[in-house]
């Protein structure tokens, strides 16, 4: 939506009760990890057909809502770290289950190390301001991404950079988000596979976020990467609206911080990328000929020994 001005087949074991009010469908559950049984945090929890989701709370329970009731639409559980878990839901599998979710195992490409040290810093996108428009997550929206391409291979990551809408005293909340970072797609030239499996989770209340990259020590195997916002569909993270119609009916709408600058940096392609439900990543709309969010990457380079 766009504004303007936290290894092997999953196995699942969670409870999922639906229940049937005024047409929806309540899914409620738990994920936790397969190996040790820890709940585990923040994992999405989606549908595939309605293209709709949310997020499991700290505990991992979550509650999923279905307004569409779709036919043999799809459960979809994922989180960083672990496998991608899907669900054929039917009337056979829609009680008594507890989602968990197998540790993925690395699968990241081979780093070349290098001899000399680290020196040479480059800033990817950097940005002036947020500009004038701002990108949040309503519905199917999951992950926005940032296309950057470092000055040479195996760049170590450094600062990144993040501008988010904030107005003091009338939008001052904190937002709690994760960051992803991504490896291109040879094929479709976005986001491909996760160049981290660590969680990288910031809360902040700031206008202009610096998360600093460089103690994860990860290193950009190719040149095109991928950073990207990882929303969190959350209490916490809610910005509710209510609207009038010309009927007279009142619409609750929800969106979810942070809203993400959309920056006037201009270019000949769409350097933004967003990923939905369903799985598939994106290229946001061009519009204005905007073609970038507003997300800087430091990225550290090797000094040639003499």
């Amino acid at each position: 939506m766009v504004f303007s001005i936290m290894k092997r087949s999953s196995l699942f074991i969670a409870t999922i009760l639906p229940s049937f009010i005024y047409g929806q469908i309540n899914y409620t559950g738990s994920v936790v990890n397969k190996r040790n049984g820890e709940k585990i945090p923040f994992a999405s929890v989606g549908l595939i057909k309605e293209n709709t989701g949310i997020n499991a709370d700290e505990y991992g329970y979550f509650l999923l809502i279905s307004n569409k009731n779709i036919a043999a639409d799809t459960l979809i559980v994922s989180c960083v770290g672990f496998k991608t878990f899907k669900l054929p839901l039917n009337k056979q599998v829609n009680e008594n289950l507890l989602i968990a979710l197998d540790e993925k195992n690395s699968e990241l490409g081979e780093v070349i190390i290098t001899s000399g040290k680290y020196g040479t810093s480059t800033i990817l996108n950097e940005f002036s301001n947020c500009g004038n428009s701002y990108v949040g997550s309503s519905g199917y929206q999951t992950q926005l991404a940032q296309h950057f391409q470092a000055p040479m291979r195996n760049s170590l990551l450094g600062n990144v950079k993040i501008c988010r809408m904030h107005i003091p005293f009338l939008s001052p909340e904190k937002a709690r988000f994760r960051i992803r970072i991504y490896d291109m797609d040879s094929i479709t030239l976005g986001p491909g596979k996760d160049l981290c499996n660590q969680v990288i989770e910031v809360k902040s209340g700031e206008k202009n976020i610096s998360i600093d990259m460089e103690k994860y020590k990860l290193r950009i195997p190719g040149r095109d990467f991928f950073v990207a916002i990882e929303w969190l569909k959350i209490p916490l993270n809610e910005n509710k609206r209510k609207t009038k119609m010309a009927d007279g009916r009142v619409i609750e709408t929800i969106t979810y911080r942070p809203s993400i600058g959309w920056t006037d940096n201009q270019g000949a392609k769409m350097e933004a990328w967003m990923l939905d439900y369903k799985g598939n990543w994106r290229p946001m709309f061009n519009s204005n000929n905007k073609t970038s969010v507003s997300i800087s990457v430091e990225c550290l380079t090797q000094k040639t020994p003499n």
